[in-house]
């Protein structure tokens, strides 16, 4: 009888020790296997179950001579182990002899350019070993490569302790022993490799490696890691657990990074940079996933989730801590900015009525790989630095450092996260904790005032217009501004009275902009408020617009009020909050303009900031800050690609032939630059940009030469740009990024929606990984026309995705609520602009 897609390992029976022999054939892409895998059964058994997808099990018995016959269940991933006689309880060692090949996509042991790599997570160590492939089993694990060929480099989570040859060729490398790991963070990478030098911290190795021809770009994620790692030990109080750590550049891989014990693979735009050449925003977000993953060998591996439906609890701390640790190293970046950038995205994507909670039920493994999105990472990390701020910084680090100490080596759930936070904060926050991370979406708090009173209430924020209202309920901690004066409220009701503190102005429901919620105010209050601007602080002015245009798109707000608002920022001195009304006034110029009105509202725009533009040039002057660099590029971004300025452009392409000439160009102009260029570009430009896309070392040069060539508007450059999507020149992890790039691009929009209907098995086997279907799904968000959305709607409807049901969901619900607000916004819009766009 099948044992079906939703079944779980019987807990009656655990790893404690895996022995692997591994002998992986790099030239025909194929593997043998042995190993002695130490179990515990607590009763007696006939049969023990363990994952495998692909593999060929040739000998499996328990010793000393219990023979077992193998069974494979397909919709489970596992094999049988029925035993020729009954295992007693008590400690086994079942041997098992096996084989298998690479896989074909970016997980399991795949090819990754020259290497060879494994990625595991959620549920793919499975592709190479029989294991049990649940986080819940951690054990110990002890590798041994055979038959490597000299010249290549092994990596694995434990040091090297032996690299011999053999007598009959090939050479055999053993890796230590590790303490207790679930599966899904064991690591091999295995092929050529350079790194800088090692670096010792605290008594352990750190190395940052590539292929060699890119080993010279390691410097500064190595610099990173050396710096944060002590940060980070003593933040837990607990010292790091794996005895070395080996950061690795890959070239083709799925996920931004993977934290495996010891030896963390990275996509190379994320590890890989020259600091010299990198704009600040690639910097910070290099030091911030470096950071994340760091993090996770404490939060993650050392102490790890039960189950998937704890997920959250890995990604939505290691999100958290990251940027505290970051901010701690690099105070001057004012990365909590950027960290309010993410939580933008969680409060877009979690209010559609398709979300799902942070803490999610998840049925199986697949499920699981949904769960990898905003929600579990930017809400969960936006709600633990709610509650810390209402912990308070010393009582929340007490709480961390007990939950470790209690569960270090071991598996917890949320409720033990919280149970040490009450227990060394003394303050009772179970209710509070799971009331949002059990709960689908958050409040709109509104604001208003009466008789010198303040009136705050509260009801779940749909960005549906027509969504129904639901009684949901949350205990927030809302922290007002008074003027000068802040004041706690702990909102528990539907509609509470406040008695304000002091007399006031003007008031601000979320100081810090610290709160998961949005807030609206009554006419009279954001009359105030926004008179108020030049006294908030930057967060919460980029909150203020944030939440506006939360409440234009739900109906609750006209947009010549969100204009007029974003015209008062126009002399904004802080690059976040430019980058933000920038970004708002691009939505608007690509989806809610009609044609006939572009040319006015651009008009408009450029009127914002040609002033600001022209102060502020193109080069930067000697000494001149990061805060002027990064207003720069976001007020030339504004004028180039969404004014689209004659003169601005025209400046970008001297600036574009300068950087062709190998002279100084402002580095955090440059993809304003390249797209500016591509989107003129001619055919012998086209080839100059896909040149520099195969030849480029840089990976984040590489990837915007790559996304260029999507942006690209001439007629006749618009089929060779689509065709590029299928070809090998995109890498299979670009894929999805590229072909939301051409959906994006009204030039290239038509024409690669329908590549990807009339040639959906070609896109679906490029495609080939759960979470890059995801996010080629998501791209379809990018079309803007009713009957886009009609041919969307029924194009998935014919196409069943079950590794992509969240994420077919919430596009066509986003998708339904764009093309509904482009209707409604294309003739207001259009009335505002003949009245004089005041």
């Amino acid at each position: 009888m099948p044992l079906g897609k939703n079944f779980r390992l019987p807990l009656d029976v655990r790893p404690v020790r895996y022995s692997a022999h591994l002998a992986p054939d790099l030239a025909k892409g194929a593997f043998e296997g042995r190993m002695e895998l130490e179990v515990r059964v607590e009763k007696p058994r006939r049969e023990i179950h363990l994952h495998a997808v692909g593999l060929e099990i040739g000998r499996a018995r328990a010793r000393p001579a219990a023979k077992a016959t193998v069974t494979a269940d397909t919709e489970s991933e596992t094999v049988t182990l029925a035993f020729e006689q009954e295992l007693a309880p008590g400690t086994h060692v079942l041997d098992v002899a096996w084989s298998g090949k690479f896989s074909p996509g970016l997980r399991g042991l795949y090819r990754a350019g020259p290497m060879a790599v494994t990625q595991f997570e959620a549920a793919d160590a499975r592709r190479l070993f029989p294991c049990f492939d649940e986080p819940l089993f951690k054990a110990r694990w002890s590798i041994q490569l055979v038959g490597l060929p000299d010249g290549v480099v092994a990596l694995g989570n434990g040091m090297v302790t032996r690299d011999s040859k053999e007598p009959d060729g090939g050479r055999t490398v053993q890796f230590a022993e590790t303490p207790p790991l679930s599966s899904y963070l064991i690591a091999l990478c295995i092929g050529p490799m350079g790194a800088c030098a090692s670096e010792k911290v605290r008594g352990y190795e750190v190395r940052t490696w590539a292929v060699p021809q890119k080993a010279q770009m390691t410097a500064f994620g190595q610099q990173v890691a050396v710096a944060v790692l002590p940060l980070l030990e003593d933040y837990f109080g607990q010292p790091y657990a794996y005895g070395k750590v080996d950061q690795v550049g890959v070239p083709d891989f799925e996920a931004g990074a993977m934290e495996n014990a010891g030896c963390i693979t990275y996509r190379e735009v994320a590890l890989l940079l020259d600091p010299k050449t990198a704009p600040l925003n690639i910097q910070k977000r290099v030091a911030e996933v470096i950071t994340h993953e760091l993090s996770h060998q404490w939060f993650g591996n050392l102490v790890t989730m039960v189950w998937w439906d704890d997920l959250w609890l890995n990604e939505a701390f290691a999100t958290w801590m990251a940027y505290k640790i970051v901010d701690k190293w690099r105070p001057e970046w004012r990365v909590w900015m950027d960290f309010e950038v993410g939580k933008t995205s969680a409060l877009h994507l979690d209010a559609l009525k398709s979300s799902h909670p942070i803490r999610a039920e998840i049925k199986n493994a697949e499920e699981a790989g949904e769960s990898f999105d905003a929600i579990t990472y930017e809400k969960g990390g936006a709600i633990l630095r709610m509650i810390e701020s209402y912990l308070g910084e010393d009582g929340f680090r007490e709480g961390i450092r007990l939950y470790m100490k209690k569960h270090r080596e071991k598996n917890a759930t949320a409720d033990d996260l919280w149970g040490a936070l009450a227990e060394a904060s003394g303050q009772p926050i179970l209710e509070l904790a799971n009331g949002w991370i059990r709960q689908t979406g958050y409040p709109l708090v509104t604001i208003s005032e009466h008789q010198g009173k303040l009136k705050l209430s509260q009801r779940r924020f749909f960005s549906d217009p027509q969504a129904a209202p639901e009684p949901t309920q949350w205990l927030v901690p809302v922290v007002l501004r008074l003027g000068n004066r802040e004041q706690r409220v702990l909102l528990s009701q539907k509609e509470e009275t406040v008695e304000p503190a002091a007399k006031f102005d003007w008031v601000l429901g979320n100081v810090g902009s610290r709160g998961f919620y949005r807030t609206a105010y009554d006419p009279e209050l954001l009359r105030r408020l926004i008179g108020a601007l030049p006294e908030l602080r930057p967060e919460e002015r980029m909150g203020l617009v944030s939440d506006q245009w939360a409440l234009v798109r739900a109906g609750g707000s006209r947009v010549d009020g969100f204009l007029h608002l974003l015209a008062g920022l126009r002399e904004e001195e802080d690059h976040v909050v430019l980058d933000e009304v920038v970004g708002r006034l691009s939505y608007l110029e690509h989806r809610c303009v009609a044609e006939a009105d572009r040319t006015p509202f651009q008009t408009w725009v450029r009127g914002l900031f040609a002033g600001a533009g022209a102060d502020l040039g193109w080069e930067p002057r000697p000494g001149e800050g990061d805060e002027r660099r990064l207003r720069r590029a976001a007020i030339q971004r504004a004028l180039a690609l969404v004014a689209r300025d004659p003169a601005a452009i025209s400046a970008a392409h001297e600036q574009y032939q300068r950087y062709l000439g190998k002279h100084a160009v402002d580095p955090n102009l440059l993809d304003t630059i390249v797209a500016a260029a591509a989107r003129t570009a001619d055919a012998a430009r086209f080839e100059e940009l896909k040149s520099r896309a195969k030849s480029e070392l840089d990976p984040a040069a590489k990837r915007r030469y790559l996304h260029a060539l999507a942006m690209v508007e001439h007629h006749e450059l618009v089929p060779r740009a689509v065709d590029l999507a299928l070809d090998d020149f995109v890498p299979m992890q670009d894929f999805a990024s590229y072909l939301g790039t051409l959906l994006a691009n009204r030039a290239t929009r038509e024409s690669v929606w329908k590549l990807m209907q009339t040639r959906w098995d070609a896109v679906r086997k490029k495609g080939d990984s759960p979470m890059i279907l995801r996010r080629m799904v998501e791209a379809l968000g990018s079309l803007i026309e009713r009957s886009d959305l009609v041919g969307v709607e029924k194009f998935l409807a014919d196409h069943e995705l079950t590794a992509a049901k969240q994420a077919v969901a919430q596009t066509l619900e986003r998708l339904r609520m764009d093309v509904a607000l482009r209707e409604r916004l294309l003739p207001e819009i259009a009335t505002w602009l003949r009245e004089g766009a005041r």
